[in-house]
């Protein structure tokens, strides 16, 4: 009886890890799926969507400020910003959907958007901002 119960352990060991290693894949499957873009809001307009699969560098000027945000290899950083803090440039690369880069001081938010797999299903920022 005990060799069965160690059987019957080391099962559920296996699938309790299983279970483990596809929770912690699953929002990387979910991220991936659909066209994604990269939207541009500056001064609280949308100034530009572009999709996240071309290779472009876009100029955005706004009061007298310019930033440079850089699309490349399907990711995206602020490549220059004249504002004093720097805290966009050094934000670093974003990749995924929902991810956003903000330069606060120029008025400019850098945002990935796209559908994720499952569908238009409301995530947890939805519901709280609705």
């Amino acid at each position: 009886m005990i060799a069965s119960l160690r059987k019957a352990d080391i099962l559920l060991f296996f699938s309790f890890l299983a279970l483990a290693a596809l929770i912690a894949v699953l929002p990387l499957m979910r991220s991936s799926g659909g066209e994604q873009k990269v939207r541009i809001i500056s001064g609280g307009e949308i100034t530009g969507i572009y999709p996240l699969e071309n290779d472009i560098d876009v100029e955005v000027r706004h009061d007298g400020h310019l930033n440079i945000v850089s699309i490349k290899d399907k990711k995206v950083h602020m490549e220059y910003s004249d504002c004093k803090n720097q805290v966009c440039v050094h934000t670093g690369e974003i990749t995924r959907t929902g991810e956003t880069i903000v330069c606060l001081p120029n008025y400019l938010i850098v945002e990935i958007t796209g559908s994720r797999e499952g569908g238009d299903a409301d995530d947890a920022v939805d519901v709280i901002v609705k």
